[in-house]
C-alpha cells in the first residue's frame, strides 16, 4: 500500500503566513486607493466652489461704476456711480462695496448697491444698501455663494492698486502718479483714477480641513473714475 504524505506543521504556518502577508498588502493597497479618490473627489471638489465664488466676485465687481449716461459727448466727471457714498469702497479689508447702473436709467437707485463680505466662514452679496461706507448697510441676503455646511472660507481679503493720470504736467504727458490722492493734485486739475482690485480668497473642506486651498484674482474695473480736482 501506498504511504501518504502531507504538509507538516511548519509548512502550514509558513503557507498562512505567507497568505495573511499577500491579503495584508492587498487590502494596503486598497484602501490607499480608495483614499486617494476619496482626496481627489475632495480637492475637486474644493477648487469648483472657490473658484465658482471667485468668477462670480471678479465678474461683478469688474462692473463698478457702469453708468447707462455714458454716451458721446457726455461728461465721465458726472458719473453718480463714482462719486461719493457711490464709489467703490472698501471699510474692512474682507469687505468691497461699490455700485454700477443695472438698470441703464442712469440714477443710483438702492438696489444698485453691491458688494461682497466674509461672514464668518462663508461669503455673502449685497443686494440693496444705501451707502459704500458702511459693510452692515443694506440687504445682503439669506443664501451664500458657497454652501458653508460643506466649504469654510478662512480668508477672504480685498487690496487695492490704484494709478492715476493727471493733466497737471499739460502740454507735457499726462502724469502718472500712485495714486489721485488730492495731495498729488491741484485745484482745477482732471484726472483719470485707474482702478483694479486684488483679490485673496481661501477656504477647506468642512470634513476633512487639511483639504485647503488659495485663489488670487485680480479685477481691472471697466469703468475709469474721471474727476476735477
Amino acid at each position: 500500500m501506498k504511504k501518504q504524505s502531507g504538509f507538516t506543521l511548519i509548512e502550514i504556518m509558513i503557507a498562512l503566513l505567507i497568505g495573511l502577508i499577500v491579503i495584508a498588502a492587498t487590502v494596503t493597497i486598497y484602501i490607499s486607493t480608495v483614499k486617494g479618490s476619496s482626496d481627489t473627489l475632495k480637492s475637486a471638489r474644493l477648487n469648483h466652489d472657490l473658484e465658482s465664488a471667485m468668477s462670480l466676485i471678479v465678474n461683478d465687481i469688474r462692473r463698478a461704476g457702469f453708468w447707462g449716461g455714458a454716451r458721446a459727448g457726455a461728461d465721465s466727471s458726472t458719473n453718480p456711480f463714482t462719486i461719493g457714498t457711490a464709489d467703490i469702497n472698501m471699510p474692512l479689508a474682507s469687505c468691497i462695496l461699490y455700485t454700477y447702473d443695472a438698470d441703464g436709467d442712469k440714477v443710483v437707485d438702492a438696489n444698485e448697491y453691491y458688494g461682497f463680505k466674509l461672514d464668518g466662514t462663508t461669503i455673502r452679496m449685497r443686494l440693496t444698501g444705501t451707502t459704500t461706507a458702511d459693510c452692515a448697510d443694506g440687504s445682503w441676503g439669506t443664501g451664500e455663494i458657497i454652501d458653508s455646511n460643506k466649504i469654510s472660507v478662512t480668508a477672504l481679503t480685498f487690496t487695492t492698486a490704484y494709478k492715476c493720470l493727471d493733466n497737471s504736467a499739460i502740454p507735457a504727458p499726462l502724469s502718472y502718479n500712485s495714486t489721485c490722492a488730492a495731495a498729488s493734485l491741484v485745484t482745477g486739475d482732471k484726472a483719470v483714477e485707474l482702478r483694479q482690485i486684488n483679490i485673496t480668497l481661501t477656504g477647506s473642506l468642512v470634513s476633512d480641513p487639511t483639504v485647503t486651498k488659495t485663489l488670487t484674482g485680480t479685477v481691472k474695473i471697466r469703468n475709469d473714475r474721471v474727476f476735477t480736482q
